[in-house]
């Protein structure tokens, strides 16, 4: 008996490490296919250690140049990226218990965009928008793919993400491809223009010149829907006044969908020139 006992746990050993290698090899070649995709975001068409000046935001409506100025970019590169790293939870259903992750973000000056890796074991997930494409990927331990999901309603779904989250990295709301429009004293209206897509999204300033909101429409799977990004309070990170967490709301007919709450625990700006 004790014999069979023996046998058994060696057997349950032998597969806790199995599984424990085949998962570390999974992720290890999920986080090493995000890093390439890093590589190419990050890949500046011009190296230049340009700096942004206060002229450059002469053509930004007051509401958008006054919060620039009270943020920070002016004396930052124009050609640089961020990495900052997250914890927070979110879910898929208003009816469905939160999920805890922790993630990194990628954005960048030289091709616009971002990359988000998250981890909330088993599952890992990428979104990414870049070259005005979109993809959701959602892999069980880099193994194998539980969804992936592109097309135009994807597209659409990023940019819109990539649109608001720039309050985490407002060096680029200086990419050209945003025209701006002061709505009222408080209201701005962007619109981005990548590719064959064009978005419009509102940033709402509070009465420290702060923006405290973002409003857009984006793809909630099929249905387009109202999404609200909800700001936290601002704190510097590497000479940059950003919000510290934030939170994604799904404003549905019926009610109001909190689905995505994140605070920033480490920021860094990575320069075009090393």
């Amino acid at each position: 008996m004790k014999k069979l006992i023996t046998m058994v746990l060696s057997i349950v050993i032998g597969i806790i490490i199995l599984l424990t290698v085949v998962g570390t090899v999974g992720i290890s070649s999920f986080n090493s296919n995000v890093e390439k995709e890093k590589e190419v975001l990050f890949d500046a068409n011009i190296k230049s250690n340009d700096k942004i000046l206060l002229e450059d935001l002469d053509r930004l409506p007051y509401l958008v140049k006054n919060y620039l100025i009270k943020v920070g970019v002016v004396g930052k590169l124009k050609h640089c990226s961020v990495v900052f790293n997250q914890k927070g939870r979110i879910r898929d259903n208003p009816d469905k218990s939160w999920l805890q992750f922790t993630a990194t973000q990628y954005m960048s000056s030289n091709n616009p965009g971002f990359i988000w890796k998250a981890k909330s074991l088993p599952m890992l997930i990428r979104d990414k928008s870049m070259n005005a494409k979109g993809e959701v990927k959602v892999s069980f331990l880099g193994l194998k793919n539980v969804a992936q999901l592109s097309g135009f309603k994807v597209d659409q779904s990023s940019l819109g993400r990539y649109l608001g989250e720039l309050i985490w990295f407002p060096i680029g709301f200086l990419d050209p491809d945003i025209s701006w429009e002061t709505m009222d004293a408080t209201i701005v209206k962007a619109t981005i223009v990548k590719g064959d897509l064009t978005l419009e999204g509102f940033f709402f300033f509070n009465q420290n010149g702060l923006i405290d909101r973002f409003e857009t429409k984006r793809y909630r799977n099929l249905t387009l829907e109202d999404f609200i990004g909800e700001v936290g309070v601002y704190k510097n990170y590497d000479g940059l006044l950003i919000p510290k967490s934030m939170t994604a709301i799904w404003n549905l007919k019926d009610r109001k969908f909190e689905y995505f709450k994140s605070t920033v625990v480490d920021y860094k700006i990575a320069n075009a020139i090393n």
